[in-house]
């Protein structure tokens, strides 16, 4: 057998190897676990959601209904309200209607709201019934570390490390989103862990800089393969929350040559966004629960 032939060999072997001894972190099976105990208790309380949806945007549609079977699942009651138009005062008018309605016990704004302030919109919501952990009285307590509704993406990349046994306290963790839906509510729970937190954006210079020192990496950004093998170092873990649909297929963050040198990884789908809607049902369960305890 010639050099090269043995050289190939081992290379592919080192290939197999890489990838038998990664672990793809099961989102569906978690979320799963998530929503039979949510269904438990959850038996006999009347707990009802209320979504806001724009009608002509496709997505938002599909993702609505995907909720609404999550409902259905662990046995909440929903209404979805269709808008095929953005009008602010009508928006805000149902929105009002809600929090005064005591058999709506949660409220969704499916985004995107072309043309709407998402912040103004959710300022609105009654902080008890903010089952997207969006409202500044929300955002405030997670920061403070009165974790009660928090952010559903945040929650769920939370609650993904912890099915997992990964351990936060003095590990470096680098965060590549910026937003006020993931990046920085979760930078303050990871905070709240005792991480030590770099949060990375699209202004961030060198990236891989940051990446390439992370034992935890989590990334955000719909960049269809945003991160790449000299962005990582052997046996980081990464929970990849981006999504990219790109000729009918939907992509992640993460390139294969990156997942390789993972110890685990969320797959993209099938990993963070069940966990996500399942955070969202368990949101809706507290938020029900608070409101009862008045």
């Amino acid at each position: 057998m010639h050099h090269k032939e043995i050289e190939g060999n081992c290379t592919m072997h080192l290939f197999l190897l890489q990838f038998i001894l990664m672990r793809v972190i099961d989102g569906k099976k978690i979320a799963r676990e998530m929503e039979e105990e949510i269904r438990k208790k959850a038996e006999g309380k009347e707990i009802k959601i209320a979504t806001l949806v724009y009608e002509k945007n496709e997505e938002s549609v599909l993702f609505s209904k995907l909720k609404e079977k999550a409902f259905e699942r662990v046995g909440f009651e929903y209404e979805t309200i269709y808008f095929d138009r953005v009008d602010e005062k009508k928006i805000m008018e149902v929105i009002k209607k809600l929090n005064d309605d005591r058999k709506i016990t949660g409220i969704n704004i499916q985004l995107p709201m072309p043309g709407m302030d998402y912040k103004k919109m959710i300022e609105k919501v009654d902080v008890k019934k903010d089952i997207e952990g969006m409202h500044p009285f929300n955002v405030g307590n997670t920061l403070l570390g009165n974790e009660r509704l928090i952010p559903c993406t945040p929650k769920a990349v939370l609650r993904i490390i912890e099915h997992e046994g990964i351990e936060l306290q003095g590990k470096d963790v680098v965060v590549v989103n910026h937003s006020n839906i993931v990046g920085k509510p979760l930078s303050m729970l990871l905070l709240n862990r005792n991480a030590t937190v770099s949060v990375c954006h699209v202004y961030t210079k060198n990236l891989k800089d940051y990446t390439k020192k992370a034992d935890l990496l989590v990334t955000a950004t719909g960049v269809k393969w945003l991160i790449r093998e000299e962005h990582v170092r052997e046996g980081v873990i990464i929970i990849d929350a981006g999504i990219k649909k790109e000729g009918g297929k939907i992509y992640g963050d993460v390139h294969e040559s990156a997942a390789m040198k993972a110890k685990a990884i969320t797959p993209v789908p099938g990993g963070v966004g069940p966990v996500t809607i399942a955070s969202m049902l368990e949101n809706a369960l507290l938020a029900y629960e608070m409101q009862k305890s008045l």
